[in-house]
This record gives structure tokens, sequence and C-alpha cells, in this order.
């Protein structure tokens, strides 16, 4: 959700700052995430635009009051309920073993958390429940989840479910008073699982594992910002699939899919060093001289210098043709270069064959490791073993 010790990992922050960003011609823009959710739980983040708003909302969260926010969550739970509705309250502590931090219930030398309970649905195994906390601690849902014997499904925490296909809990609804439009702001998603599609998933339990060839202008995800918009749910793709790190919309490529979270979280931890190859086509016929830079490292944005890369220059390279095409000068000569490298950067390849003075016309990443697009057609799918991909090495 927000930068973290690994500055190189995805999160929700960074991504919504380049989006800004580019929609107002490169100029930064203040950004502020005013609040937490656990990289497990999914659902609704506020962000503050500027110092004010950032102020006022840091004080509504921090206050917990039920009468200026209420803050509701979705999830399933292992077990059938006895009561339909009840309120936890205890005090958690934290406890730390080895590298895990867990919220544990105390007696003494804790912190009060109070959550609300009350059941949507059940079945004989799992439970749809609605979890709204009138406190604000660490894990305090998943914490009273477990404490009172029905642990969230997929929690790698708390529960002992061998299912790694991710945490059913989602922050849905969000109410506050705004005081600057003066009026009650009403949050509600729709949470990414239901109780019905579930069952399948878990009595299954099989995980899937999808390369998918990333057209040009194509979103790396589900929604949509507007109905002209492309994103992968315009595509044929599996159900209950998420994308693994992210692809720039005017990039092309190696997308890899799963509902394995444990496998997830594993490729984005990795992702400062698994090696990621791209097909790069620039504007002009690019130097001896240039691609030595690139391989020795050249000084982009925010006075970074990037990592030594593999690079190498193709010759009479063949690809399939992007759709629109890509706007060539006629005088001016095109190139195509391999590019490998071990960081992931945002932007990174663009910002580095600006760099040195041969900009990027067509980004296309064809490899994440041993997991390679090979001649997978644009828009297509495939499906892979990531044990395969081990035995490779």
């Amino acid at each position: 959700m927000h930068k973290t010790l690994d500055r190189f990992r995805d999160n929700c922050t960074d991504a919504l700052s380049s989006f800004l960003k580019n929609r107002s011609d490169g100029k930064d823009q203040y950004l502020v995430l005013a609040h937490r959710l656990d990289v497990e739980t999914s659902g609704i983040l506020l962000f503050a635009k500027n110092k004010d708003a950032n102020k006022y909302l840091q004080e509504l969260f921090s206050s917990h009051d039920p009468k200026k926010i209420r803050k509701s969550y979705l999830a399933i739970c292992s077990g059938v309920f006895t009561q339909q509705e009840a309120r936890i309250e205890n005090f958690l502590k934290a406890n730390r073993v080895g590298r895990i931090e867990k919220m544990a219930v105390v007696n003494s030398g804790g912190k009060k958390a109070i959550t609300d309970y009350r059941v949507i649905d059940t079945d004989k195994q799992y439970s749809l429940v609605e979890f709204t906390i009138l406190t604000g601690r660490k894990h305090q849902i998943r914490a009273h989840a477990k404490e009172i014997g029905h642990p969230i499904y997929g929690d790698p925490i708390y529960s002992n479910s061998k299912d790694q296909s991710g945490q059913r809990l989602c922050a849905y609804k969000l109410s506050f008073f705004d005081k600057f439009l003066q009026k009650e702001i009403n949050l509600e998603i729709t949470p990414p699982f239901k109780l019905a599609n579930f069952k399948e998933i878990a009595s299954n339990g099989e995980h899937q594992y999808i390369i998918f060839n990333k057209p040009y202008d194509v979103l790396c995800q589900f929604g949509k910002d507007h109905r002209d918009q492309l994103s992968l749910i315009d595509y044929k793709l599996p159900k209950e699939v998420y994308p693994v790190g992210r692809l720039d919309k005017d990039s092309e490529g190696l997308l890899i899919l799963t509902n394995d979270g444990k496998y997830k979280n594993q490729m984005a931890n990795a992702d400062s060093k698994v090696e990621k190859t791209y097909i790069v086509q620039v504007d002009g016929d690019i130097t001896t001289q240039a691609i030595e830079e690139l391989r020795r490292g050249v000084i982009i944005k925010g006075n970074y210098k990037t990592k030594p890369a593999k690079v190498k220059k193709l010759i009479n390279f063949q690809i399939e043709d992007r759709v629109p095409p890509v706007r060539i000068r006629k005088t001016i000569p095109t190139s195509w270069i391999e590019v490998r490298i071990s960081e992931g950067r945002n932007r990174q390849i663009r910002r580095m064959c600006a760099a040195v003075n041969f900009p990027t016309l067509r980004l296309i990443r064809v490899a994440i490791g041993d997991v390679k697009l090979k001649d997978l057609k644009i828009g297509e799918y495939s499906t892979f073993d990531p044990s395969d991909q081990l035995k490779q090495k």
C-alpha cells in the first residue's frame, strides 16, 4: 500500500503518484496515504491531495470515533457462528515470533480493541461476516476472528489454511463527514470475493498460473477509470486471478497472473533480484557508445544511477505488429535492442534509453526470470507450472 523498507517493491502510493503525474504533464502532485491496510487486505484506501485534507483525515482516522468515521470490512471466516451478531472487546498486544509479529489477546499491558460483527450469510463450512471496528489496532479484525474461533480464510498468520490464494478480508465501506464539502461521504465497493464462488475455489484448492501477452494501451488491472478504457477485464482470462507486479499501460508483453497468494508475494519480494528481459524499439540507429553506457549504468530521474545491465543490439529483428502501429518518422531510422535488468524502478527502461538520447518507441517484456513469453500472440494467454520453471534452472 505504501513505501516499505524494500524500496523496489510495488506499492499503491507510488503507482497512484505516477498516474497523477502522467495525467498532469509530468508535474509532481501532493499525495499522502491517510491510513493503512495490511498488505494481505484488499479494499478502500483514502489519499489526501493537499496538506489541509491530510491533517483533517489524519485526525479523523486517529480518533476512531464512530460518530465521525465508520469503517466496515467484509470477510469469509471458517466455521458457522452461533451468534449472528456480537461485540468483541478485549486487549491486544504485539508478540513477535522470529520475523513474524502477531497480535495476542492479553489481560494486561495491551491496548483496548473493540470490534462489532454481523453474519450476513453462511453454509456448512464458511460464513460471510461484516466487521466494524471501533478502535484501530494492528491486525485487529484478524486477531479477533481467530480469538472467537472463526479465523479469516487464507490468513497467512492467524489461520491454519493451506490455501495461499489470498486472504478473504476487504475494507468495503467507509463513511465520514467532509468538513470541506460540508456533507457526509459514503464509500462502498464490491469485494473481490463472494461466498457462492468461494465454495468452488475452496473445494478444489487449485492454483492457476497464467502468462498473458498484454497488448499496448491496456491497463494492468481488471477495473476501468472510464468506459472506453481497455483493461484486463476485456480479455477472456480465467476468473479469480490477479496480476503479479505491473506493466505500464503503454508497454506490452509478459504479464503473470495467479490466484496463488504465496507465489505472488514471493515474486513481489524478489522483484529487485529477478532478471527481466525487454525488447525495445528506439528512435534512431543506436550507437555502440550508447549501448556501452546502458551496460555500465546511466543517471535517471532522482539522480539515481542504474545497475549494470545486459544490453545488445538486435539485427533484422521481426515481431508481431502493434495495434495501433508505432508512429515512425520517415527520415529517421529505428533500431531494436534487448535489455536485461535485475531492478524495477518506475519506467526505468524508457528513462535509461532517454538518458542516452535514443527515446523508446515500443517496449515489450519477454521474460521474467525463467518464465518466457515465447511465441504467444498479442492478447492471448497460456498456463505454466512454476515448479517446472524451477526445474529448468
